[in-house]
């Protein structure tokens, strides 16, 4: 299934040099944080392997960037469908329009709720008070493992290491990978992974960079939050499981409820489950 002609690129020049350099679709992958299949999609000129143009032109840059290719090579400078400045006006023209149909309405609505207010009686408006600062507390949901997650192993040597606090430095140049782009709210072929017998809470996780990389992560309640680590740099981050995760596999160690995720060379976007019984302080 070929791509959509609305960006019109020529990714067979990236195939052949490639090809050239004698390097494998997993090899690129693991330089750009991608997984294989992208690397095909941009390849073959696949209509998947990305949620948009957007994203996919901004990968193909990328990998011309590591293989030395120039752009111009790949992307034709003369086509207008492919000037990233024309994506970003078209989306900062529809916040406007947004913004010009919302404003009026939040108006509207103030004015309003301001009136409905006022002429309450003033028992009816502590009552009213009162509901809302008790009914709206809603209970947390319990959050299961998937059955057909695969198990999350440690080695008879491996201790997880103790909690330790986020500790980096996002300005400094050595921390910061290849022009990472985060796309792990919209990924879907993830690994996943789950904890027979958990040892900690799952209210975090902790990671060690064997390489300066960088990372990002989502938790349940859509907190998305993107770390730069520098060389042997760990931290640990807290949120609500289940954790979906963008990494470089290879030069990561990550530890979850007390035991050591085994990470394969092509575990780019992964997801971390709470183990079924999870009651630990």
């Amino acid at each position: 299934m070929k791509a959509k002609e609305s960006l019109k690129y020529n990714g067979k020049v990236l195939l052949r040099e490639r090809k050239k350099q004698k390097l494998s679709r997993i090899d690129v992958a693991l330089k750009l944080t991608l997984n294989e299949h992208q690397i095909k999609s941009i390849e073959e000129n696949l209509a998947t392997g990305f949620t948009n143009d957007h994203f996919r032109q901004l990968s193909i840059k990328r990998y011309a960037k590591v293989l030395v290719v120039s752009i111009d090579k790949v992307i034709p400078v003369n086509n207008n469908t492919n000037n990233e400045d024309n994506i970003l006006n078209d989306v900062k023209n529809i916040e406007i329009k947004k913004y010009s149909f919302i404003l009026p309405l939040a108006l509207v609505l103030f004015l309003f709720a301001n009136i409905f207010v006022f002429n309450l009686p003033e028992e009816e408006v502590d009552y009213l008070t009162l509901n809302d600062s008790i009914d709206n507390i809603s209970d947390p949901i319990p959050i299961e493992a998937d059955e057909n997650a695969l198990p999350i192993e440690i080695n008879e040597n491996d201790t997880p290491p103790e909690v330790a606090q986020i500790n980096y430095d996002s300005s400094a140049p050595d921390n910061v990978a290849l022009d990472f782009i985060c796309t792990i709210d919209t990924a879907t072929d993830l690994t996943n992974f789950s904890t027979k017998k958990p040892e900690k809470p799952a209210t975090y996780f902790f990671i060690i960079s064997d390489e300066a990389q960088t990372f990002c992560t989502i938790d349940s309640n859509n907190i998305l939050k993107t770390y730069n680590l520098a060389k042997g740099e760990r931290m640990t981050h807290k949120g609500t499981a289940p954790f979906k995760l963008q990494l470089n596999p290879s030069v990561s160690e990550l530890y979850f409820e007390g035991w050591k995720v085994q990470l394969q060379n092509d575990d780019f976007f992964i997801k971390l489950h709470p183990g079924k019984i999870n009651n630990l302080d």
